[in-house]
């Protein structure tokens, strides 16, 4: 099947248009008047922009799970699936709101602009959302756009899908204010990132026992694309890092003599329920 998309050779990785395979797809023109109906994700991707997902990330895309955690290695390429994700749900959702929390609002403006491409790909103009920089707003009014890592981000906004790019380096506190967001609307929360020490929202919900979370794991192991070359190199020049990057290790923070599992491992729940003989 022929590419319809290409990656810019600038540090952006912004996909771009093939003209050789003549012009964009145009939007179904029952899109403004009520909700299209697409292909199966992984399938739509394919037909679409000739995107191959390997075996995770096809459970990734295909999944409609509300709670979805992937934790996954440095250039698995989690912006691209996680935009053919958004854009697949605002499409079919007319008048939906998707919002990105990343640790920097120009973080989070990559992933939109994976999904501003994709749009554009397939003929609906790439509109931004007013009063939002990095931003898209579709013909039937969805619209997706990445608000600032903050504290005074979160009142008052709702959204129907919820997405925390770079999950282990966004703070607590702006967790805790923007999950609200899909309190009344049931919406969706997606966290993805590669793990970040052993503290924070991320790292405790990806431990977590609770079924309500998908928690989808990749490695290194699943990137064929990445040379071993490079694989080797990371790993003799940097091994803590490496096995936090590349094997999604929840390492320890540097300095510290004992890791929170090695604690974990020591806590005996039992002595709670122990009494401890009078005072004389």
């Amino acid at each position: 099947m022929p590419s319809f998309w290409t990656i810019n050779d600038e540090p952006s990785g912004e996909l771009l248009y093939n003209s050789a395979w003549g012009a964009p797809a145009r939007p179904d023109a029952a899109e403004t008047a009520g909700p299209v109906k697409l292909p199966k994700l992984s399938q739509w991707a394919e037909e679409q922009f000739n995107f191959k997902p390997t075996t995770i990330q096809k459970r990734v895309l295909d999944t409609g799970t509300k709670r979805l955690i992937l934790c996954c290695n440095r250039q698995w390429g989690k912006s691209t699936v996680i935009a053919l994700k958004a854009l697949h749900h605002a499409i079919q959702h007319p008048n939906s709101s998707i919002v990105v929390i990343s640790r920097t609002e120009r973080q989070g403006g990559l992933l939109i602009q994976k999904a501003i491409d994709f749009a554009t790909l397939t003929g609906r103009p790439p509109k931004r959302v007013r009063g939002y920089e990095h931003s898209l707003q579709l013909p039937n009014g969805a619209r997706i756009y990445a608000i600032a890592h903050s504290t005074q981000s979160g009142p008052g906004r709702t959204a129907d899908v919820l997405i925390f790019d770079e999950a282990a380096i966004v703070h607590d506190t702006v967790f805790s204010l923007a999950l609200p967001f899909v309190a009344r609307t049931g919406g969706a929360v997606w966290l993805l990132s590669t793990p970040r020490g052993q503290t924070g929202f991320f790292y405790n919900l990806w431990h977590d026992k609770d079924p309500q979370w998908t928690r989808v794991l990749s490695t290194v192991d699943d990137c064929p694309d990445i040379p071993k070359e490079f694989i080797e190199l990371h790993r003799k020049g940097a091994p803590q890092l490496f096995r936090q990057e590349f094997y999604c290790e929840f390492t320890p923070a540097p300095g510290r003599l004992i890791s929170r599992e090695r604690l974990q491992q020591m806590y005996d729940p039992s002595l709670n329920s122990r009494m401890l003989p009078p005072l004389k």
